[in-house]
């Protein structure tokens, strides 16, 4: 049920993305979630996610005033905080945004985009954007 309800805040925050501005932010999230893969290989996961998560994280990223990653807690889990703040280092980690035009890096700085970190039971994790479908039980 906290899987479903997480499930529908992230797509409510997504929907919220002005349509004017979304095929360039989708492009901003996808080379953000790659950069992540990219700089964290070691705690990523490539294949699908397991059933049942050990946790699900999500976060707001956005560019801070000196044009850097930022991100702030959308949903952690409270039992495991160490997840939340491997979810947090990996955005704290990444060097500044890669080949945004200015308003989409205004966008950026003023609302953002959410991401949902999947963590598997061993630790490692996929971001949504990226992820593969999840395997059923």
């Amino acid at each position: 049920m906290r899987r479903l309800v997480v499930s529908l805040c992230a797509l409510a925050a997504l929907a919220s993305v002005p349509l004017t501005h979304a095929a360039p932010l989708d492009q901003v999230r996808r080379g953000f979630a790659q950069a992540i893969y990219e700089d964290s290989s070691r705690d990523i996961n490539l294949d699908a996610p397991q059933p049942l998560l050990r946790a699900v994280v999500v976060l707001r990223v956005r560019l801070d005033d000196r044009g850097r990653w930022a991100a702030e807690v959308m949903r952690d889990n409270d039992e495991q905080p160490e997840l939340t703040r491997k979810a947090l280092a990996s955005v704290a980690h990444l060097a500044t945004v890669r080949h945004a035009r200015e308003p989409v890096v205004e966008q950026l700085h003023r609302d953002g985009f959410v991401e949902v970190w999947l963590f598997q039971n061993d630790g490692r994790f996929a971001l949504k954007t990226l992820a593969l479908p999840q395997r059923r039980l």
